[in-house]
């Protein structure tokens, strides 16, 4: 009985360690034409959300992104509606609910990514780093324009310097005309 005891308890422990392993976050963006209304979206959107939904997906933030322009023309289609997805589902689901999105005739393109969360420390690190880099910008561009101020001073130094009255000129002109060593 024992040896009974020791087998039943192993599966049940594996089992809720894969269920929490094999959960991941995901990023689902996908487009709607234009050829639909907005108010034609809403149904649009509640079946996406649905599908997700059907293959034990939770949603954790849905974002309109609005109404934007392709960059080159989809289907004869040159704008179209943006709606992201931010998605915690079980990986083994991830083929299915793809499937089911390229079987959905209103959506023209979609893109399915995995979706990192960052960690506390890990936001703390980049918040720093992107403050570096700002003041590294705000010095570099102080010196540019020091570099240009102080350009734009020694030409005009220079060229006082450089006048020359055209009397001088004449003189020099005659004396060079005067001389027998013209080569």
């Amino acid at each position: 009985m024992s040896d009974e005891s020791k087998t039943q308890e192993l599966p049940e422990e594996e089992e809720i360690d894969l269920d929490e392993i094999l959960i991941d976050n995901y990023e689902l963006m996908y487009i709607v034409p234009v050829s639909y209304t907005s108010e034609e979206l809403i149904p649009i959107t509640e079946k996406v959300n649905q599908l997700v939904k059907e293959n034990q997906g939770k949603i954790i933030k849905q974002e309109d992104l609005g109404k934007l322009k392709f960059a080159y023309p989809i289907k004869h289609q040159s704008h179209g509606y943006y709606q992201l997805l931010q998605i915690e589902m079980p990986k083994e689901n991830v083929k299915e609910l793809n499937t089911g999105l390229q079987l959905t005739n209103e959506i023209l393109r979609f893109l399915f990514v995995k979706h990192k969360i960052k960690t506390p420390e890990e936001l703390t690190k980049e918040k720093e780093l992107h403050e570096k880099l700002t003041k590294k910008k705000e010095i570099h561009i102080e010196k540019m324009k020091a570099d240009e101020k102080e350009a734009k001073e020694k030409p005009a130094k220079s060229s006082e310097k450089e006048k020359v009255s055209l009397e001088d000129l004449d003189k020099k002109l005659d004396e060079l005309l005067d001389t027998d060593n013209i080569v």
